[in-house]
């Protein structure tokens, strides 16, 4: 959770640098003419502010002077924004079941299985193996006797 000075100083980078990808050169005292009434800022406190901003990876900074920086805004999803979306999300996976409708389907179908057995796994893998060894010798065999 970031502090008001913090959250005006992301919201007012996302303006300026339009939440591009490319790194931008953003004047200090740009940011301090657009800061909110209320909020005033020495050089030093936006510095420490900005720092503590790419510390969080809210920004990446190339470079930076007392004056001005050369910096990204990194795209964040705010908290509220993301709960709304997951209940947006959850919602509309639901929609279209008709049994248990609290739970999620995460891969395909559901299917009436239970816990696959570890010996069962060992089992099978073993028997890949076998098969597939067995292919390998027989076209082994073959070109041994056609080709020589």
């Amino acid at each position: 959770m970031l502090s008001i000075e913090s959250q005006a100083i992301y919201d007012i980078l996302c303006d300026i640098t339009e939440l591009s990808e490319v790194y931008k050169i953003v004047d200090a005292d740009e940011i301090n003419e657009k800061l909110p009434v209320g909020i005033t800022l020495t050089k030093v406190q936006l510095s420490q502010i900005i720092r503590d901003l790419k510390d969080r990876d809210y920004v990446d900074i190339k470079y930076f002077t007392p004056d001005e920086y050369c910096l990204r805004v990194i795209k964040r999803v705010d908290p509220v924004e993301k709960q709304t979306s997951v209940e947006e999300e959850s919602a509309e996976s639901t929609a279209g079941e008709t049994e248990n409708p609290g739970e999620r389907q995460l891969y395909g179908p559901k299917r009436g299985g239970g816990a696959v057995k570890p010996g069962l796994v060992l089992f099978m893998s073993f028997l890949g193996g076998v098969i597939g060894s067995g292919f390998v010798a027989a076209i082994t065999a073959i070109l041994l006797k056609f080709v020589i």
